[in-house]
């Protein structure tokens, strides 16, 4: 069996059908081609070859930016071996959990195909991930959602907690009702006008801030209104996404920071 390494593949013998992403960015694509190409490709893409093709499973928009700006080779590392369906799902959401970059519908089918494909629960698999039952468990819960609302949630259009909050609601008719309403609504009154199971879950503590020392002498500081421990926990991978994606592009923590001050500024306007 070969081992895993290290080679230089050409563009032109590149494929991604395996790609979990259902809808690639074409500006962001651009972006990674553009940055790849003045700075050089810092990540490499990773796959296998079969019949003269290299298969890719992680890099599906590295290889888009790299045809864009017409790059004839990617950095790649071939795993030497064709991995099983479960080997690829966990590996798919494996890098996901540490890049997040997958939208949030399809990270929640990852998540699902994960579960059947092991047939397992929500934490057994949250337990092989190394993450928190809620990860999964709010992610799988968008699927519950009519179609025309899942594509707002990955499209951007519909922030994935309000989605969240959507799919407590059981009725698909009283979904889309308060979908269209979503914007206009506070997440307090939205969250008031669902009705969720009875017996769901217990009332959360809520803060205005949440502070969190770390060992190494760092503190992470979330503030908002009315934040609980999940919407922490969304925040900070919301925050790690913008960040990973910032570091892509070869932005510094300063420039970083002020193109995160404009975006949030754009989005309250």
């Amino acid at each position: 069996m070969s081992l895993p390494q290290l080679i230089n593949v050409l563009v032109a013998i590149c494929d991604n059908p395996l790609q979990p992403r259902s809808v690639k960015d074409p500006d962001y694509c651009l972006g990674l081609g553009q940055n790849m190409q003045a700075n050089g490709q810092k990540v490499p893409v990773i796959g296998f070859m079969k019949n003269g093709r290299f298969i890719i499973y992680d890099g599906g928009c590295r290889l888009e930016g790299a045809r864009q700006v017409g790059m004839t080779e990617l950095l790649a590392l071939d795993l030497g071996k064709e991995p099983t369906r479960l080997e690829l799902l966990m590996a798919q959401a494996s890098i996901d959990l540490h890049r997040q970059h997958l939208p949030p519908i399809d990270r929640a089918r990852l998540f699902s195909s994960l579960c059947k494909e092991h047939g397992c629960t929500a934490r057994q698999l949250a337990g092989m991930l190394h993450v928190s039952e809620a990860v999964i468990s709010r992610a799988i819960a968008l699927l519950q959602l009519p179609d025309g609302i899942q594509q707002q949630v990955n499209e951007g259009k519909l922030d994935a907690r309000r989605g969240y909050l959507l799919s407590q609601e059981a009725d698909p008719a009283r979904q889309r009702e308060l979908a269209s309403q979503a914007s206009e609504l506070s997440r307090d009154e939205l969250e008031r006008r669902v009705r969720k199971p009875k017996g769901d879950g217990t009332p959360q503590v809520r803060m205005k801030r949440i502070v969190c020392p770390l060992p190494s002498g760092i503190s992470i500081t979330v503030s908002g209104a009315d934040l609980s421990l999940d919407d922490f926990i969304e925040a900070l991978a919301e925050a790690q996404k913008e960040a990973r994606k910032a570091r892509d592009q070869a932005l510094d923590a300063k420039t970083f920071a002020a193109v995160a001050r404009y975006k949030a500024r754009k989005a309250g306007a």
